[in-house]
């Protein structure tokens, strides 16, 4: 991975902190789009009555998913958003070299292979041949391994039998301006991943909080667009082990009674709270439009007792949300994140670089061993 080098930039947008403004992001990710296959950018805002800017990237010889969504606070942050998850997911389905092929026991990376989300049942065990990817250490910038398939990820079906081992998903793949940008925004899911699963796994609720109380205008701004759609707004914070703002946004009305959840980590509450909002109508978005290939085709059953239950939510006490700020540069908050990721996961957070030259968009993918992640929600 190349090194990380200082990156004392920020533009604080609405909703997000980037390295650079949305124009010239989105230049870059137009200038990505026919080398990663993007044919068209859709904007599917309106099929809703809500007004939360959604989009879609649709690149039809993806080997993942074809259709990527993009939220944001704005039109321009909304599309910028789905081209880049579009970019990203193409680097992560481009076939890699392994670095070793070798069992654990004989790569010796620094940590337990079955720390890392796994597939139930599995195979894995300290002999259990791998192919394996460079990786550097987002602590120390020392190089160790990671297990590939926890680096790439597609659905094409690979020729021969292999042993069911580790769980490969798009958890902590992002794109970015830089890879401190890239390798912030990846880590970051990290961690909103992780809060969410132990949240799901141990049957809690989180604390239910009132957006009104962090008096952001850009928060305030998309709850009222919410309200004037006549849906229901429920926003719930997790804990987390890193201490990072991780909110839950859940959506649901009587028109549409089933109830779409989005979520978010970041240093700042207000970006973290805006994530989950945008994230939810965004959810709630892919279903009315059905163009998404993840759909769950048994989404609508229940849905009067899902209603039910959001309901009993709302009449439940909303505490003030914790009002938490990001650093003055993305290059400080990546070492405030990492260190707090270190400590909770209680080893290194480690990265792989997946930029490529000939495209021009740094791609990180982060894996952090320790974290957690339940493969049927995400």
């Amino acid at each position: 991975m190349r090194a990380l080098t200082p990156d004392r930039s920020k533009v604080r947008l609405p909703g997000t902190d980037r390295a650079s403004d949305a124009a010239a992001t989105l230049a870059m990710a137009r200038a990505a789009a026919p080398h990663v296959g993007i044919t068209r950018v859709a904007d599917i805002t309106r099929l809703d009555t809500i007004g939360i800017p959604t989009f879609q990237a649709i690149r039809p010889a993806s080997r993942t998913l074809a259709v990527s969504q993009g939220k944001g606070v704005t039109a321009d942050l909304a599309r910028l958003s789905a081209m880049m998850e579009a970019i990203e997911l193409w680097h992560a389905e481009q076939p890699m070299a392994p670095a070793a092929i070798a069992p654990p026991c004989a790569v010796a990376p620094g940590y337990d292979v079955r720390s890392l989300p796994s597939l139930t049942p599995n195979l894995l065990h300290d002999r259990l041949p791998m192919e394996w990817a460079r990786a550097t250490s987002l602590t120390d910038g020392s190089s160790t391994l990671v297990p590939l398939e926890t680096v790439q990820f597609t659905l094409v079906r690979r020729s021969g039998w292999s042993a069911p081992a580790l769980m490969s998903s798009t958890n902590g793949l992002a794109s970015g301006n830089t890879v401190v940008e890239a390798t912030l925004h990846a880590l970051y899911e990290i961690i909103e991943r992780d809060a969410v699963t132990t949240m799901i796994t141990e049957g809690g609720r989180g604390t239910r909080v009132d957006p009104a109380t962090l008096g952001s205008p850009v928060v305030d701004e998309l709850c009222e667009l919410i309200e004037r759609a006549a849906v229901r707004l429920e926003v719930r914070w997790l804990p987390s082990p890193t201490g990072l703002p991780c909110l839950l946004a859940r959506v649901s009305c009587d028109d549409y009674p089933i109830s779409f959840m989005g979520y978010g980590c970041h240093l700042s509450s207000e970006i973290a709270l805006t994530r989950a909002v945008t994230e939810a109508a965004q959810a709630r978005l892919a279903y009315i439009s059905g163009a998404r290939d993840d759909l769950h085709a048994d989404a609508h059953q229940d849905a009067g007792a899902r209603r039910r239950d959001t309901s009993a939510g709302q009449a439940e006490p909303a505490e003030p949300i914790a009002a938490m700020t990001a650093r003055p540069s993305l290059a400080e908050d990546l070492e405030e994140v990492v260190r707090r990721a270190a400590a909770a996961f209680r080893h290194d957070p480690l990265a792989v670089d997946l930029t490529r030259p000939e495209i021009g968009v740094p791609v990180v993918r982060v894996v952090a061993p320790g974290s957690r992640v339940r493969p049927e929600v995400f």
